[in-house]
């Protein structure tokens, strides 16, 4: 694991100083690559003169070593990413910047591999296993970190950092609509559906575009072992004998629906869709009651205009 997050004190990665959200010790000293590297970071997603996309990408190159996208540098650094990305709101900018940094990163040979047997460009393997790890629902300590997460990896997959693949908003919106939460309280259970929303908010209108064209998929169902595929693209309780499990336009429908109820308050519960559900929908918050009417209208868009 990376340096914590909350520890890191702002050190400007060039003479000029700048302006930081980023206040505490580091633990680590001064001259630390890791350190450096946090500084350069914590210059570039400043909200008051943020480093350029061109000098960071520069500055973390020289930081980083050139020994390979799999040392374990860039695997921590992967790691420092998510730990910043959960911290950041998703109402800011900083997913959206991290994602246009490690966008142009990718174009290093310290960050890509090309596979012997076709040639295949692979990137950010360290990257994509820090995303596996860092994936685990709300807590009620702080159940924003839920929603940011899949904030950043609406970001990622929005820039294609990782190859086309549906799955974490399917898991998402599956935890969001399909999943019993009637037992949880209201602060999780928003976050459920907040964390959902960030996938339309971010990159609804890829999701969409692969709800109408699968052959678009860089990763598919067949790809994922036998024994794992029903974990992976399956159905919930609640949307079990609606329809099979992977991404198709009742299941999208199913899901606005959710975020509609949520957003009104009215109906049987999550998960409607075109059709009745069980469980509640009491006791959401404001804030997501709006996010998941934004939800809800950029789907409706996204279905009436995407279609011809």
């Amino acid at each position: 694991m990376g340096l914590i997050f909350s520890q890191l004190h702002q050190t400007p990665s060039n003479s000029q100083e700048r302006k930081s959200p980023l206040h505490l010790d580091s633990p680590l000293p001064s001259d630390s690559s890791q350190e450096k590297v946090f500084a350069v970071l914590a210059d570039y997603l400043s909200p008051e003169s943020p480093l350029p996309l061109d000098l960071a990408v520069e500055s973390l190159l020289k930081l980083l070593p050139a020994s390979g996208p799999d040392s374990e540098e860039i695997y921590r650094f992967g790691e420092d990413c998510f730990e910043i990305a959960e911290m950041s709101s998703y109402k800011t900018s900083a997913h959206s910047r991290l994602a246009q940094l490690l966008e142009a990163l990718g174009l290093s040979s310290q960050f890509t591999w090309v596979t012997n047997e076709n040639g295949r460009v692979w990137r950010f393997e360290p990257l994509r296993l820090s995303m596996h790890n860092s994936y685990k629902g709300p807590n009620a300590s702080n159940p924003t970190h839920y929603i940011n997460y899949n904030s950043f990896l609406a970001h990622l997959y929005s820039h294609r950092i990782f190859p086309t693949d549906p799955t974490y908003a399917l898991w998402a919106m599956r935890a969001a609509f399909e999943d019993d939460r009637d037992s949880e309280p209201a602060e999780l259970r928003s976050a459920w559906v907040l964390g959902a929303a960030q996938w339309i908010l971010w990159n609804g209108q890829g999701l969409f575009q692969l709800v109408m064209e699968p052959a678009l998929f860089d990763v598919t169902l067949e790809t994922w072992p036998a024994l794992r595929r029903e974990q992976a693209w399956g159905v919930g309780r609640w949307y079990e004998g609606r329809g099979e499990g992977g991404l198709s336009l009742e299941r999208w429908r199913f899901w606005r629906g959710g975020f509609g109820q949520v957003e009104t308050g009215v109906g049987d519960g999550l998960g409607d869709g075109d059709a009745d559900a069980d469980g509640g929908n009491d006791g959401f918050s404001e804030e997501c009651r709006v996010v998941a009417g934004r939800a809800r209208e950029l789907m409706e868009g996204f279905e009436r205009n995407m279609r011809f």
